[in-house]
C-alpha cells in the first residue's frame, strides 16, 4: 500500500471514530447542561435543537468578545456528539438538517438584536447593513481531542478585519521585513469580558428569540 492510500485509510478511520461524549472535553461537558445553564467557562446555554444525541446541536453565548464589549458578542454552535470534523455530520441523517435550522435561527436572532439597538431610520439600507462573520473550528485528523464548533459574531471593527479568503484582503498594503519577506499588517485582537448586566440581558434575549 502506498503512502497516499495509507493516509486515506487513516483519514477514513478518523471520520468514523467514536463520537460519544468524553469526560476530558469541555464542550462535551457543556453539551450535558440544560438551557440557560452557565458553563464552567462562564458561557450561557442559549439554544438546543434535536431529539436524540445523534441529531442534537446546542449553542452558547460566550462571556468574552474580541470586538467592542459594549456592542459585540460571540455565539458558539456545536453538535452534542463529540464530532471533530465537518465531514462527520453527513453520517447522521437529521444532523445536517438541524444544523441548517440552528444556523438560520441564530443569524435571524443576531439580526433582530443588532437592528433593535443600531438601526437608524435616517440612513440608507447600505449604511444600516449588518455583517455577520462565521468561523468553523475542527481538529487535525492526527489529534482527536477537539470538538467541532462554529463561531458566529458581528463582523466589524477589529474583529471584522479582512481575512485571506476576502477579496478586500488583497488590497491591503504589502510590507517587507529585514529578510525581504512580504507581509501585511493586522490589528491585534484581545478578548474582553462582556459586562455582566449586558451579558445577562443578551442571553435572555437570545433564549427568547430562539424558542
Amino acid at each position: 500500500m502506498n503512502q497516499d492510500n495509507k493516509n486515506l485509510v487513516k483519514i477514513n478511520e478518523f471520520v468514523g471514530e467514536d463520537t460519544s461524549l468524553r469526560n476530558d472535553c469541555n464542550l462535551c461537558n457543556e453539551a450535558k447542561l440544560e438551557l440557560s445553564s452557565l458553563t464552567k467557562y462562564g458561557a450561557r446555554i442559549i439554544y438546543r435543537i434535536g431529539d436524540s444525541i445523534q441529531n442534537q446541536w446546542f449553542a452558547t453565548l460566550s462571556p468574552k468578545t474580541g470586538g467592542d464589549m459594549e456592542k459585540d458578542f460571540t455565539i458558539l454552535l456545536m453538535p452534542v456528539q463529540h464530532l471533530t470534523h465537518f465531514s462527520q455530520i453527513s453520517n447522521y441523517p437529521k444532523l445536517p438538517e438541524n444544523y441548517g435550522i440552528a444556523f438560520a435561527k441564530i443569524n435571524d436572532a443576531i439580526l433582530k438584536i443588532m437592528a433593535d439597538k443600531e438601526f437608524n431610520p435616517t440612513e440608507s439600507i447600505k449604511e444600516n447593513a449588518i455583517s455577520v462573520g462565521t468561523y468553523g473550528k475542527v481538529t487535525n485528523w492526527k489529534d482527536k481531542k477537539e470538538h467541532l464548533h462554529v463561531k458566529i459574531f458581528p463582523f466589524r471593527g477589529d474583529i471584522g478585519q479582512p481575512y485571506t479568503v476576502d477579496s478586500s484582503f488583497g488590497k491591503k498594503e504589502i510590507h517587507k521585513d529585514e529578510n525581504n519577506e512580504k507581509f501585511v499588517k493586522m490589528k491585534p485582537i484581545y478578548k474582553k469580558l462582556i459586562p455582566k448586566e449586558r451579558f445577562d440581558e443578551l442571553a435572555k434575549k437570545f433564549i427568547q428569540l430562539l424558542k
